[in-house]
């Protein structure tokens, strides 16, 4: 589709500035999403999250903004996002978010979730989406007008 843009950020060890972000970082702390996140209880062995700066997606008659964390727990890896919606045009459609966290995203997306999101009020942007955490080491989000 062409006004379908996919961006998607690579696990923490790749480069973030490669020229995936659409525009430059908005001001918020990278962990702020490190708040969504329950402790571990026990002895379970986390490391720290790793949040990604905010991030846009800009297409003809709406835009995101998206940040995505990842993090380890007893050698897995959980991947999750946030991000806000805005339907920037007076047209009846809405602007839908594919968002996905999945593993191997440069080498054919094992999906480990998924879910479709909505937003059609062009008078404000959507409340905070948090996807919450999910096994994989990569955040998606597609973004498109219907």
């Amino acid at each position: 589709m062409t006004s379908r843009k996919r961006i998607a950020l690579a696990a923490a060890g790749l480069a973030l500035a490669g020229g995936l972000a659409t525009a430059p970082a908005a001001t918020a702390a990278p962990s702020a999403l490190s708040a969504l996140s329950a402790r571990p209880a026990g002895n379970v062995a986390a490391s720290a999250n790793k949040c990604s700066g905010w991030k846009e997606i800009h297409i003809t008659g709406g835009a995101a903004k998206y940040m995505e964390c990842t993090k380890k727990v007893n050698g897995k890896s959980y991947a999750s996002g946030a991000f806000y919606l805005w339907d920037t045009k007076h047209d009846g459609k809405a602007v839908q978010a594919y968002a996905e966290t999945d593993y191997n995203h440069w080498y054919g997306d094992d999906v480990t979730w998924s879910h479709f999101y909505s937003w059609a009020d062009d008078t404000h942007h959507s409340p905070k989406i948090s996807t919450g955490w999910h096994r994989g080491n990569d955040f998606g989000l597609v973004i498109e007008l219907k």
